[in-house]
């Protein structure tokens, strides 16, 4: 099976599993926040079926100022202000963008990831494009446990990561 089809496979068998529990999801991201003393974070409005991140997000716009990626064109950008519905009915931010050299802290969301720092997306290639120009030793991918796989199939335009962040622990790479 060619890399492609077995990045469609997982993504297939990862989403009937969806969703699992949350439970521990926010100390943990608490924790990493004040770790890395993150001041500017990047985070994003959880789907239904992906680990809940709202708790967080509600925590980090009371001690941080938080970010929220918007789709613009083929690409997203990170941004503060009023949230509105947007592409792929996802909430987006209307403000002003923020350079990604100003993020402390960058969580993205993931169907899988390994340890070795290879990450499964929906398939689209937003974040991948996004992080090519992304130098932050500080991105975390938000996984369930079960999503940590001992090897996620990639290829050489899937940008890695330096972290994982599940409800249960933190594992960086």
């Amino acid at each position: 099976m060619d890399t492609s089809s077995a990045k469609l496979e997982l993504r297939k068998s990862i989403k009937l599993q969806r969703p699992q529990s949350s439970l521990g999801l926010l100390e943990q991201l608490q924790n990493l926040a004040k770790k890395t003393n993150a001041t500017n974070i990047a985070s994003y409005s959880p789907l239904d079926s992906e680990p809940d991140l709202r708790s967080f997000n509600d925590w980090a716009t009371e001690s941080a100022n938080l970010y929220f990626p918007r789709v613009v064109r083929d690409k997203i950008e990170f941004a503060q202000g009023p949230l509105r519905i947007g592409r792929f009915d996802i909430m987006e931010p209307t403000g002003s963008a923020i350079l990604s050299s100003d993020l402390d802290l960058i969580l993205v969301p993931a169907l899988a990831v390994d340890v070795l720092g290879n990450r499964l997306g929906k398939g689209k290639g937003f974040y991948d494009r996004w992080l090519e120009d992304v130098a932050s030793k500080n991105i975390f991918a938000v996984v369930f446990d079960s999503e940590v796989l001992g090897l996620v199939p990639n290829e050489p335009h899937d940008k890695k990561i330096n972290g994982i962040v599940t409800p249960t622990r933190l594992i960086a790479i």
